[in-house]
């Protein structure tokens, strides 16, 4: 499944705010959990993030010029981040795709705001760790959640914002393409060019963020 955009419009925060952006030079697992925890929860609605590994950062922001993963690395980080992400409760995967981009390899994770939040993460990953943390996006941090923050995060739960509900009644043929193309040409996604050739069903299923509001 292909993110909703590409690799060249998250590092230049024209159309995704930074605050919802977060580069890792190499794939952390505990750090990163976090993160992906943090943007499913979406305790301002954001509508979730993006975590790019294989990128450095300085104070939020790309440092050029970019380092990519190793080759022989990607697949060793695709296991582990599926493995990894088990950890979240309730289950939770984010969205991955490996990305070329300057002869370079990078893996960008979505991180859509989850339909069973909240969501929580092992607060370290070792082996006699049991505590849990709900954690949260605060501007462009991943924080824990203060107390008052906790019982936002439960109230959001019991209030879905209506951007993130889901419609059992919508169908495929209730997709318009020509405003899908429209939203993918607008933030360059790599589904674009696949829009204008490939088949329909192929290309609106995998998104099914869009088929929420329909109705």
């Amino acid at each position: 499944m292909a993110i909703p955009t590409n690799i060249k419009t998250l590092l230049s925060g024209s159309v995704v705010e930074w605050a919802r952006i977060e580069f890792k030079e190499t794939w952390d697992p505990e750090a990163s959990l976090k993160t992906v925890c943090a943007f499913a929860n979406d305790l301002d609605n954001w509508g979730g993030g993006y975590i790019v590994i294989g990128v450095e950062e300085d104070n939020g922001r790309p440092v050029y010029p970019l380092k990519g993963i190793p080759f022989d690395k990607v697949d060793a980080y695709q296991k582990n981040i599926l493995a990894k992400y088990k950890l979240t409760r309730p289950a939770y995967m984010p969205i991955a795709e490996v990305v070329d981009y300057e002869n370079k390899k990078f893996i960008v994770l979505w991180c859509p705001g989850g339909d069973s939040r909240p969501y929580s993460a092992p607060k370290t990953m070792a082996k006699d760790n049991k505590e849990r943390i709900y954690y949260i996006r605060k501007m462009s941090n991943t924080v824990e959640p203060s107390d008052d923050e906790e019982k936002d995060l439960f109230n959001l739960a019991n209030r879905i914002p209506f951007d993130d509900r889901v419609n059992h009644q919508a169908d495929i043929s209730d997709l318009n393409i020509t405003l899908i193309q429209n939203y993918l040409k607008e933030v360059k996604s790599s589904l674009y060019e696949k829009s204008k050739t490939g088949d329909f069903i192929e290309i609106g299923l995998p998104q099914s963020h869009w088929l929420q509001t329909v109705g």
